[in-house]
């Protein structure tokens, strides 16, 4: 069986990361490690996590990026390039995987065109688009050229949706129903949805309600394998749990609290939980759909 990480971030602090992003984004779980993250610290982590890939991601945040106690260090300061991300993954061949980060509103026509770069010519995986961090309605029907070109690729386009704690993110465009609008209108587009607080009932209908859609799971990977029980029950309920895919966001949250050890294994206790309860268990075929299988053929990583 293989196992996949469907969430995992580069990033060098200061250089392509400021300190404060660091501190505003992760402060609030009580992490105080701001270390860079190149493809070697990542493949440190799958190793932790007994994780035989991951998807890593960069970023382009420059368009929206400022903060008014650094006016001049923050404007334009987050930036992880593409071809970096493509370095990372060579130096760690069957590891790591990219995904293309595009800022679609900062340059439309070249989106579509930096996308297939991308995946024809790096073998990019997925696309990575951030709504609340860069300010757009995914369903604005002027990034459907971006769609169309996702969609003729046969990759997956990977949302983040819910609360962030950048405090220049918009959260309303964090919410995931904006992203019906785009299941309605690309029918067959292959879509990931980060399965986020405060609307996590409103990820699970939402990938319920579109065929194609799937669901990232990284935000519980700080939790507990009741409260992934729970989750993972309703996405059972609704026929969905062949879409659910494993990730950790570098495990963020699980280094913020203590002795939660590795994130597959909150994973391999829901079926005690089941027995705590009474309630239906787990198969181990869907628990190996839920690691990897499912995003081996979503990814076609073998």
């Amino acid at each position: 069986m293989i196992t996949i990480d469907c969430h995992l971030h580069l990033g060098m602090v200061e250089t392509q990361v400021p300190i404060w992003w660091m501190e505003e984004l992760y402060g609030l779980y009580g992490v105080e490690d701001w270390d860079s993250t190149d493809g070697q610290a990542i493949v440190d982590l799958l190793d932790a996590n007994d994780t035989d890939a991951g998807l890593v991601q960069g970023g382009d945040i420059r368009r929206t990026t400022f903060h008014p106690d650094y006016p001049e260090e923050s404007a334009g300061r987050i930036y992880i390039p593409n071809d970096w991300t493509a370095e990372q993954c060579e130096l760690h061949k069957g590891r790591l995987y990219g995904v293309t980060c595009i800022d679609p509103f900062r340059d439309l026509p070249g989106a579509p065109i930096e996308l297939e770069r991308c995946v024809t010519k790096l073998g990019f995986r997925s696309m990575k688009l951030l709504p609340s961090y860069l300010h757009f309605d995914p369903g604005d029907p002027e990034l459907d050229p971006l769609y169309r070109k996702a969609l003729e690729l046969d990759v997956p386009v990977h949302f983040f949706t819910g609360m962030t704690p950048t405090r220049t993110a918009m959260l309303k465009y964090g919410d995931p129903v904006l992203l019906d609008a785009v299941g309605r209108r690309h029918r067959d587009l292959k879509v990931i949805v980060f399965v986020n607080y405060p609307w996590i009932d409103q990820c699970i209908a939402l990938v319920a309600k579109h065929p194609n859609f799937h669901a990232d799971m990284c935000y519980f990977a700080g939790g507990d394998s009741a409260q992934l029980y729970e989750v993972l029950s309703k996405f059972r309920s609704y026929g969905a749990l062949d879409r659910v895919i494993y990730g950790t966001d570098n495990a963020d949250k699980a280094r913020a609290f203590d002795g939660v050890g590795k994130v597959p294994d909150l994973y391999y206790g829901v079926n005690k939980v089941a027995e705590e309860r009474g309630g239906e268990p787990f198969s181990q075929d869907e628990l190996d759909a839920i690691l990897g299988g499912t995003a081996s053929k979503l990814f076609k990583i073998p």
